[in-house]
């Protein structure tokens, strides 16, 4: 025990005396710091950390600080075993953990290249030795994150997401500090995701989850905590693209500062994204011509993928079908999606066939009936090509072979079961073949 003490002692003198030292080089190093290295190297390749506290010690004292990582790091190493040696003792343990912490800031100090890695493995070790303080882990998270940035570990991400709402649930912080470190965190992973860390996918949907089940997610206090921050700074694009962000996931789309931030968004950096953000809010005001236009905007974009063109061509379908009545045009984009993607096929022949069922048609009992036939046709393509809407299709299919013409009306014109036959209707045409109720 006066031997731990005594270099519990010597350590805190040594570490606050070294702190302004320059870095020396190992050749300018004085007999004794070589020779105490010398002994350290031996005992840690040994594995005998007992005599190689006494050694970390003599090299700690007599070498200039900065002269090896290694100093440090079997320091950590050192101090591990001291810890677990006097795990009842919390006076001397407690004394032993501030020294291992000592360690890693000592080595980020001295060894920036390393520091990234030191500050991740503190991090591990404070939540080891220290899991009952949450705002120390979160410090020594946040000093990692000031080091490593964007290449941040995602599990430290997590970890500080978790302890904050530890810290929520307690009352210890407010829905603010949630945010706010929800907020912050995000970039950081999504950084992460771009450059494929393999365990980043899976942090990402964590952290949401945890964010979007802690309650705080709330649109007032979203909309409390941004309004002041957006009219102070309207041209914030981080700012803007948060508040984008945590409107659109808490479902508050409807709020004023929404479509604000969203135009801000799309002025300062136009993207499909927010165009296509800005057709959602003019769709839900039944603004239909900007909806339109920003949707068509959002598609013709360079930036987006023909699988999310595809999906924006069907949107727009069913908006021109849904809310405009516009037929033809339903149909002209429904057939693009199609030529886009053909992932999109089922939907679009769904609408497609939709489209034809609703014509008017003039003409005889054939002709005006003979729409049916290609509704028809559509929704079995439809039907084969999307198990999801497979149910949908074929309760049209049902319903629009009951207006099928009766198969002695057909025989009246000379139309016969299985003929090909071209349906000209509403500015559309098609051909198809002729099946007739039998009665």
């Amino acid at each position: 025990m006066k031997k731990v003490r005594f270099l519990l002692t010597i350590t805190f003198l040594s570490l606050a005396a070294t702190i302004g030292f320059a870095q020396g080089t190992l050749a300018s190093q004085s007999p004794e710091c070589l020779k105490f290295l010398n002994y350290l190297k031996t005992d840690m390749d040994q594995g005998n950390l007992s005599d190689a506290a006494a050694n970390w010690r003599g090299a700690f004292l007599h070498c200039d600080a900065g002269v090896r990582q290694s100093i440090y790091t079997d320091g950590q190493r050192i101090f591990r075993y001291l810890i677990e040696k006097n795990k009842a003792n919390p006076q001397v343990k407690n004394a032993l953990i501030d020294s291992l912490f000592l360690m890693f800031d000592l080595r980020i100090k001295h060894f920036p290249n390393f520091a990234s890695s030191a500050a991740e493995f503190k991090v591990y070790d404070m939540i080891e030795y220290k899991f009952d303080q949450p705002e120390a882990i979160i410090k020594s998270i946040d000093e990692a994150i000031a080091i490593s940035k964007e290449k941040t570990q995602p599990a430290l991400l997590l970890t500080k997401m978790q302890k904050i709402l530890n810290m929520y649930s307690v009352e210890k912080v407010d829905a603010n500090v949630v945010m706010e470190t929800y907020s912050s965190l995000t970039p950081l992973i999504e950084a992460q995701v771009a450059a494929k860390h393999p365990d980043a996918d899976q942090i990402k949907r964590d952290i949401d989850n945890l964010f979007a089940n802690s309650g705080v997610a709330s649109c007032a206090n979203i909309v409390q905590l941004f309004t002041p921050r957006y009219n102070a700074n309207p041209d914030d694009r981080a700012l803007i693209n948060n508040i984008v962000k945590l409107l659109s996931d808490a479902d508050c789309t409807t709020e004023p500062l929404f479509l604000s931030a969203v135009q801000a968004l799309h002025r300062l950096e136009p993207s499909f994204q927010s165009a296509y953000y800005l057709y959602r809010l003019y769709a839900g005001n039944n603004d239909h011509q900007n909806a339109v236009k920003l949707l068509l905007e959002a598609i013709e974009s360079d930036q987006s993928t023909d699988d999310q063109d595809a999906n924006m061509l069907i949107e727009l379908s069913n908006y021109y079908m849904q809310k405009l009545e516009n037929i033809n045009k339903a149909a002209e984009y429904a057939k693009m999606a199609i030529q886009k993607n053909s992932s999109v096929s089922g939907r679009a022949n769904l609408i497609l066939g939709l489209v034809w069922g609703s014509l008017r048609c003039q003409g005889n009992e054939v002709e005006a009936r003979a729409k049916y036939w290609v509704a028809v046709d559509y929704l079995v393509r439809a039907r084969n090509a999307d198990p999801t809407i497979a149910e949908e299709a074929s309760r049209y299919i049902s319903a629009y072979s009951q207006y099928f013409p009766a198969q002695e009306e057909a025989f009246m014109y000379d139309i016969l079961d299985g003929t090909s036959y071209t349906v000209s209707c509403g500015g559309m045409r098609e051909t198809t073949t002729v099946r007739t109720r039998k009665q």
